[in-house]
């Protein structure tokens, strides 16, 4: 009989539909009632399309929308109102439930979803994903199902606060973190690449999990020397920065020898800025002549030490 039983409510939760936090169709669970010896070692049921169970000697139980907890204390609730059993000993285990996880998503160690059956602090949500990455932006969303709007919440690794950490996430949420972004390095530069915003110390260190080595915003002279600054023949006072704004791309031209002066402000990077550094021409064909001369005079010097032999 109890196989039937579970068949009987193997059913799946309505397509296309987004159900409440909570227990819900299709949710698979393991019912241990204590007090009856056939039944002590569990049972495995099915809650059906109309959010109920029906379990031996407590009959049909609606458990849609409630937590473990709650359902043990109506199967309880039930036994005692029948006078089978005065105090009766139940448990139920979660085996699955769509509605009882929390989705970690973005910059995390692990994005996964992980089981969640009662209100947990957000530290220990991240925890669950291996913490945030070293490029993780301090504002992180918790998505609610229904119509509540999504909880903002900043959390700074580097300046933790209670009331940060112990924002409370209900299963159901959807936590995000999301990213500080990048920003590209491209041209006369030593070490061209992709570079996370937030400046790391060294490019190791910027993509570490802990964040360390990063600084708050990054400005253009910073992102140079992230690239290992700039070569002998770029054109120092014809730098661009390549930035979208509204869908178009807008060039910004910099200049690199008025920008060490002093003489003209630092930019602040936007995610997603390209910084292209342009050779000059008079450099390279200086750079040229001068590598000509000094290989001519390396060549007269070994000559010279040959003839001497």
């Amino acid at each position: 009989m109890l196989p039937a039983l579970s068949l009987a409510q193997e059913t799946a939760a309505p397509e296309g539909k987004i159900q409440a936090a909570g227990l819900g169709p299709g949710d698979q669970l393991s019912v241990r009632l204590y007090d009856f010896p056939d039944l002590g070692s569990g049972v495995t049921v099915h809650v059906g399309a109309d959010g109920s169970v029906h379990l031996p000697y407590a009959g049909t139980i609606q458990v849609q929308g409630m937590s473990p907890g709650q359902m043990e204390r109506a199967i309880t609730e039930s036994l005692r109102n029948k006078g089978i059993v005065k105090e009766p000993n139940v448990t139920v285990d979660v085996l699955s439930a769509v509605n009882m996880t929390v989705d970690i998503l973005g910059q995390v160690q692990n994005p996964r979803a992980i089981p969640l059956y009662a209100p947990a602090p957000l530290s220990f949500v991240l925890a669950q994903a291996g913490g945030i990455t070293g490029l993780a932006d301090h504002h992180l969303s918790i998505l609610h199902r229904g119509e509540q709007l999504p909880t903002s919440v900043e959390f700074d690794t580097d300046a933790p606060n209670s009331a940060a950490m112990n924002t409370l996430v209900q299963p159901g949420d959807i936590v995000n973190v999301s990213s500080r972004g990048v920003y590209f390095v491209g041209g006369e530069v030593n070490r061209p690449g992709i570079y996370p915003m937030g400046g790391g110390v060294s490019v190791g260190q910027a993509s570490g999990a802990s964040g360390e080595g990063l600084v708050k915003n990054i400005t253009f002279l910073e992102a140079l020397s992230q690239a290992g600054g700039i070569t002998a023949i770029a054109a120092r006072s014809k730098l661009h920065i390549m930035r979208t704004e509204d869908g178009k791309r807008v060039d910004i031209p910099v200049d690199q020898v008025k920008l060490s002066k002093g003489e003209i402000a630092d930019p602040i990077l936007h995610p997603n800025d390209i910084i292209y550094i342009p050779p000059s021409y008079l450099r390279q064909q200086t750079n040229n002549l001068f590598a000509t001369a000094v290989s001519a005079i390396y060549a007269g010097a070994e000559i010279k030490t040959a003839a001497a032999f």
